[in-house]
């Protein structure tokens, strides 16, 4: 009897909260899926710092051994937050699924996702919500300039200022691929008809190039990604809290990185051939192979990635595997 008036309730207080985000017109969802608490209030204090309160946070718990949830509550006062813990620990095996059932706490037209350790702009939701009512009715998908810090709060890299207000899905691939540009989930935000109508997130081992692929299919779908001048949100690339840091999980970053050249092959169809590409891919995979994985890899690994290469160019894919065939480490795995 007792849990059955406890459920009526929260039933009620979850109501009364849809009633009142309806009557305030709230439109932006700021999810952040959390694991770790060492950045967490950090990254809470900047959103509490907004020049705008539309919004509503959701902090979706992904089964965490740290305390979350007190964090969270001691929050309640300044700002319209939901928690929600989830039983079983999804973003170790599947991080793209977490980010998916965590957008799915939100009902708001609009999607801002985070992360438990980034900074978010003062007047970012401002700029976010500017923007919505300028595209008003349209699928959008949007991005604000970026920053990336150390665990101290200090500038290790800043993306280069905007060039043009909107560009293509594939400009932005290509500014990805050439290393023009870093890239974080916390600098884009996008309509909930453009993840819906893509699927969600694409699914990559360990989430690597995930995000990648998902921003490109996000702005081929929206017709473009808007670019959001003024001050950069943060993204914080600490030691030992990202595994662009690790060797762990180099045998995975590999197998992601093959993934994501198949999956522009099969969503780039129309410039599969062009020279852009071409030495984007290129270059890209140098990048891989000689900084994310630090010469970690096998002849059959190199092979793999080539051979997906080959239906782009097999002169491209042969100065690859020419370029890092003496490189490759024969003993280390089989």
């Amino acid at each position: 009897m007792v849990m059955q008036v406890i459920a009526l309730i929260l039933i009620r207080v979850e109501l009364c909260c849809f009633l009142v985000k309806v009557i305030m017109g709230e439109k932006l969802a700021i999810i952040i899926p959390a694991y770790k608490t060492r950045f967490l209030r950090k990254t809470l204090d900047s959103v509490a710092k907004q020049s705008c309160r539309e919004f509503t946070v959701y902090v979706g718990d992904d089964a965490s051994l740290e305390d979350i949830g007190g964090i969270v509550r001691s929050y309640s006062k300044e700002l319209n937050i939901v928690y929600h813990r989830f039983e079983c620990n999804l973003g170790r095996k599947d991080l793209p699924g977490h980010w998916d059932r965590c957008i799915s706490l939100s009902t708001e037209p609009l999607i801002w996702l985070f992360s438990d350790d980034d900074i978010m702009p003062s007047d970012g939701v401002e700029r976010v919500l500017e923007a919505l009512r300028k595209y008003n009715g349209k699928p959008i998908f949007m991005r604000l300039p970026l920053m990336v810090v150390d665990a101290d709060g200090k500038m290790v890299y800043k993306n280069p200022p905007f060039e043009t207000k909107q560009i293509s899905g594939y400009e932005l691939l290509l500014d990805k691929l050439t290393g023009k540009i870093s890239s974080a989930a916390c600098e884009y935000v996008f309509s909930r008809d453009v993840w819906r109508q893509m699927g969600g997130f694409v699914k990559f081992p360990m989430a690597w190039c995930s995000d990648d692929a998902t921003w490109v299919g996000f702005a081929n779908y929206a017709g473009g990604v808007i670019s959001l001048l003024g001050n950069p949100v943060c993204w914080r690339n600490a030691a030992g809290t990202n595994i662009c840091n690790s060797a762990c999980f180099d045998k995975e970053k590999l197998r992601a990185t093959a993934l994501f050249i198949r999956w522009i092959r099969e969503h780039c169809t129309s410039h599969v051939k062009e020279r852009r590409l071409q030495e984007a891919l290129s270059a890209y995979i140098h990048t891989v192979l000689s900084r994310s994985v630090r010469y970690n890899f096998t002849l059959l690994d190199l092979g793999r990635i080539c051979s997906i290469l080959g239906d782009f160019s097999y002169a491209m894919a042969l100065q690859v595997a020419f370029r890092h065939i003496f490189k490759t480490n024969l003993f280390r795995r089989k």
